[in-house]
């Protein structure tokens, strides 16, 4: 894993001074490094008990600033596949065009719309994900296109239309393209709404040949957060018709979070609390997770995490561990 991490810093240093060179035609960027690494500690009968440690997330992001209103990005994303080893992906790789203080376009590999936008405040991705994300409402990526319009300074809207089937696998044909839509509204300084509806097809069969099998899932979310002077808060509730290209199973749940920097201290006190039910028509099998924790900044670029988090599957026991989860970014 490391010497993938290596690999992936010497290219994107080599791409950065390159393009540092030629900065006087082509602009200039930096690149950014980010890392997720857990000590953790099973606290229940049903898991491993041992100490165990491990990189949750590692990314390497140069951002590119080509021409005034013209932008790019490309990021790395090295995670843990469900077969133990650890994989280098493109998760980002896209240029943005400023067309005007009303319209800005975005196409390549980009950040989906569904949860961005909230997860910003809730600032913690690194120790728990959003409902959306954690429970696969959509890939926190794909390839397409991507316009935003900004009608005032407290109204926009978002569309996007991209393959549909995420960033870290190859094009599937038996995946329809995704198409969603979103509206941002801040009404007041810190408050934050966006109402948001998405399609996104896919083969019932898994075979593309048979165009009249496609059949579409489509999410519905609400989401709200306010962010003040150190605290934030918030939440959503979401629904999804065929909960993850299963046909016929419709899911929905609600989403909470928060945190509070504790006044002339380095501490933060975080939470976070999740409830999906997978299929609406079957009893005990709603899905919660539970996460309490305590944000030291050690300095600049680093935050030491001690969390709990719980997971519970309807009346089943609950799975509890101890995470002392350390967040890096140079």
């Amino acid at each position: 894993m490391f010497r993938r991490v290596l690999t992936a810093a010497v290219i994107l240093v080599i791409i950065s001074s390159g393009t540092l060179v030629d900065a006087q035609v082509a602009g200039s960027g930096t690149l950014k490094g980010k890392a997720y690494f857990d000590l953790s500690q099973g606290l229940s009968d049903d898991v491993n008990n041992m100490l165990t440690h491990g990189f949750r997330r590692v990314y390497f992001t140069y951002n590119l600033q080509m021409d005034d209103g013209i932008t790019g990005r490309f990021r790395t994303d090295v995670k843990q596949d469900g077969d133990g080893k650890w994989r280098l992906f493109i998760k980002h790789v896209y240029a943005n065009w400023k067309v005007s203080d009303l319209l800005s376009i975005r196409t390549g590999m980009m950040g989906t719309i569904l949860f961005g936008t909230i997860e910003e405040v809730w600032g913690y991705r690194g120790v728990e994900m959003t409902m959306q994300d954690y429970y696969k409402l959509r890939s926190s990526a794909d390839l397409g296109l991507m316009a935003r319009l900004r009608l005032n300074d407290m109204i926009a809207v978002n569309v996007m239309f991209s393959n549909g089937n995420g960033y870290s696998g190859n094009e599937d044909a038996s995946f329809g393209k995704a198409y969603e839509v979103q509206g941002v509204f801040t009404p007041v300084d810190g408050l934050l709404v966006t109402a948001h509806y998405g399609m996104n097809g896919f083969d019932r069969d898994g075979d593309p040949t048979t165009e009249e099998d496609m059949e579409n899932t489509t999410t519905m979310d609400l989401s709200v957060g306010y962010e003040g002077d150190g605290f934030a808060f918030g939440g959503s509730y979401s629904t999804q018709t065929n909960y993850r290209f299963t046909l016929d199973q419709d899911g929905s749940g609600f989403w909470g979070f928060g945190r509070y920097e504790l006044p002339g201290s380095p501490l933060t006190v975080l939470g976070t609390y999740m409830n999906w039910d997978p299929d609406t028509s079957m009893d005990d099998d709603t899905m919660t997770l539970l996460m309490v924790g305590l944000d030291y900044s050690a300095g600049k670029g680093l935050s030491i995490i001690p969390n709990f988090h719980q997971t519970k599957t309807g009346s089943a026991d609950p799975t509890t561990m101890f995470r002392i989860t350390f967040n890096w970014k140079w």
